[in-house]
């Protein structure tokens, strides 16, 4: 389910990823239950996709609790927990939400280069959001 969900998303079908996404969510829930890593993948499936759509709100909470879920699960310093980190950045950073942007893409560089190093592409790109939100900061 969550495949054909990506691959409307993909192809801008937002509307018709929407239910697909939220049945796989239903669905792995009631396979797994509301803590597993899986869980976490539907949540972040979700948020990526209400993000898409300008729909800032509804992303907010997947993103938070598919973080809670990773860091209990997976715990603190796992490179899905950064990649949750990150999402919390790019959001707060869209929203206009600097210091929270800027704590949460550190966080996100520092699980990273923990897990992965610092020349990871993955790493990299992190560092290179790190670069923009705080050169976002300083300008007036």
């Amino acid at each position: 389910m969550n495949n054909l969900a990506g691959l409307y998303e993909s192809m801008g079908r937002y509307e018709e990823a929407l239910p697909r996404y939220e049945r796989a969510l239903r669905i792995d829930q009631q396979v797994y239950g509301d803590n597993h890593p899986e869980i976490a993948t539907d949540l972040n499936n979700l948020a990526a996709l209400y993000h898409s759509m300008g729909r800032y709100e509804e992303a907010l909470p997947r993103y938070e609790r598919a973080l809670a879920i990773r860091e209990q699960q997976l715990g603190a310093n796992h490179p899905d927990t950064a990649n949750s980190w990150f999402n919390l950045a790019a959001l707060y950073h869209q929203t206009q939400r600097p210091a929270e942007a800027l704590a949460a893409i550190q966080r996100a560089v520092a699980i990273y280069t923990q897990t992965l190093g610092t020349n990871h592409p993955t790493t990299q790109n992190a560092l290179g959001w790190l670069e923009l939100i705080r050169n976002f900061q300083s300008q007036p």
